[in-house]
């Protein structure tokens, strides 16, 4: 487990900043992703953490120790790190025991104390007895397992990922989460986890770092990112949900009362917050029709397997809200919202 910091780290091409003056803390055995859309900086990010390029501006350090500025670099092989890439990164040529042996090989280890670290590691990754295997003959998911095996049995105690799931279905991608956050209990090495899949991050982090422009605009453990997020690009980026026009009355600390529509609902926020013109969220989940709330117009419903996904319209609103139902309106049918939770965003 390595503690990895990021102080004030700028990195050109050209006259454009792919990240500009980024500060990060990664906790020793943490897993972390990095979450934004193509082109934020989160692979130039992940690069840099691994010594495949070096900063123009600030410091990497591993444990307290210097691995990267301005007149010093530690190459990739000094540094402990494993990276699991998206095109897998295998020998074609090789069975699936000699990629996993390779890191060992180059390294010295052979014999029956390789083949014993190779065994251990196909366990953990769940392709024991995938050994004999040629790489060609293995799935996308499988394929996936190898190239973290060669992590793990190379005893990273970083590992990075580059979009690992891109390449998979949705089934497998299912699998694969459930792979990696097993792993990652089993071996507690710090991972960084580069995706622009607000699901992927949501169900394997203990924090995310919501990327844009080569900034990172929040950093916070997934539920405040959700709940919570610091501004309306993370509001809009993260999960489904509508950010609303309203009117503030009252406040207190940590909540307040507001007005959408004609009608008043609670909303959380944070200290710093106040009127009397306020932009809030409001999540599906906390949303549902009822006998009194605020007034909206059924635009749309679109069948998502267990519910129906109806489109409302609020009068003077820019956004449409999203509720789920078991039995939909039909569409132009007024109704009623009830709210159990809102968010009023920071400005």
């Amino acid at each position: 487990m390595v503690h990895i910091s990021l102080a004030g780290i700028t990195r050109r091409f050209g006259a454009e900043r792919a990240l500009d003056t980024v500060s990060l803390d990664l906790p020793a055995g943490s897993f972390t992703s990095l979450l934004g859309p193509s082109g934020c900086g989160k692979t130039t990010m992940l690069r840099l953490i691994a010594g495949f390029d070096k900063p123009d501006e600030g410091t990497i350090k591993f444990d307290g120790q210097t691995v990267a500025d301005r007149e010093r670099q530690v190459p990739p092989e000094r540094r402990g790190v494993g990276v699991v890439f998206q095109s897998y990164a295998l020998w074609p040529h090789m069975d699936v025991e000699s990629n996993i042996t390779y890191p060992l090989a180059t390294r010295g280890v052979s014999g029956a104390e390789s083949a014993r670290r190779v065994a251990e590691v196909l366990e953990t990754v769940g392709l024991a007895g995938f050994g004999k295997r040629r790489v060609e003959e293995l799935s996308g998911g499988q394929r996936q397992r190898v190239a973290l095996a060669r992590c793990v049995v190379a005893e990273a105690r970083i590992v990075l990922f580059d979009e690992p799931l891109a390449n998979l279905d949705m089934h497998l991608r299912a699998t694969m989460v459930d792979a990696f956050r097993d792993i990652h209990r089993r071996l507690g090495a710090t991972m960084v986890y580069v995706t622009h899949d607000q699901s992927e991050a949501l169900a394997l982090s203990d924090r995310i770092a919501v990327m844009k422009d080569g900034r990172i605009l929040q950093c916070a453990a997934p539920t405040e990112i959700y709940r919570a997020p610091i501004d309306e690009s993370v509001a809009g980026f993260v999960g489904r949900g509508a950010r609303l026009d309203a009117t503030w009355h009252s406040g207190g600390e940590g909540g307040a009362d507001i007005e959408i529509g004609g009608h008043r609902i609670s909303a959380r926020c944070s200290d710093s917050v106040s009127g009397p013109k306020v932009r809030v969220l409001l999540r599906p989940e906390a949303l549902s029709l009822a006998e009194t709330g605020i007034p909206a117009r059924v635009v749309s419903t679109i069948y998502r397997g267990p519910v129906f996904e109806v489109s409302l319209e609020i009068p003077g609103q820019r956004e449409h809200v999203v509720v789920d139902c078991a039995e939909p309106p039909v569409p132009g049918a007024n109704v009623q919202i009830a709210v159990s939770d809102a968010w009023i965003i920071p400005r």
